[in-house]
């Protein structure tokens, strides 16, 4: 019998990776999981300078890359905040830099998940072609769950109907 309990739930805070959460939750108390890790991977833009200094009228100089972290965290805590605690399991949020599918596979392998449950197209993935999704399907060693709906719903993809 296949033994599912450490998965990964890439998101990037958007409704369908929402969605992607949601489905992670209802198999973890179905299926006995003990471990949720949902990740988020930031990519700085390669134009920028990851250490480049910001600072806030009110705020301490931070780099880039702080800031970003920062900003992540608290984009993470919001996401989760609305998740029961009595599944039986672990949910931890984890934020990682780097080219999301990369570093999601890298995860996925250096650190043993059993399964990896992710919405199929997410905030970066509209109108391009080989998503983030795709790239983990085709290349994970273990299984991938990819959600679909509602993400349909999305005002641009009723006006390509």
């Amino acid at each position: 019998m296949i033994e599912i309990r450490k998965v990964l739930v890439p998101v990037d805070f958007s409704e369908c990776s929402r969605v992607a959460l949601d489905y992670a939750i209802y198999f973890g108390r179905a299926m006995k999981f003990t471990t949720v890790d949902v990740l988020h991977v930031w990519e700085p833009p390669a134009f920028v300078d990851a250490d480049v200094k910001l600072q806030n009228a009110n705020g301490p100089v931070k780099t880039l890359i702080d800031f970003a972290k920062s900003e992540a965290g608290k984009a993470m805590q919001e996401f989760l905040s609305h998740l029961s605690r009595d599944g039986g399991f672990e949910v931890r949020g984890r934020l990682e830099l780097g080219e999301p599918y990369q570093k999601i596979l890298e995860l996925a392998t250096s650190e043993q998940y059993d399964l990896i449950i992710m919405g199929s197209h997410g905030e970066q993935d509209r109108g391009k072609m080989g998503s983030i999704a795709d790239k983990v399907v085709r290349n994970a060693r273990c299984p991938v769950v990819t959600i679909r709906a509602p993400c349909d719903s999305t005002p641009d993809a009723a006006s390509s109907k």
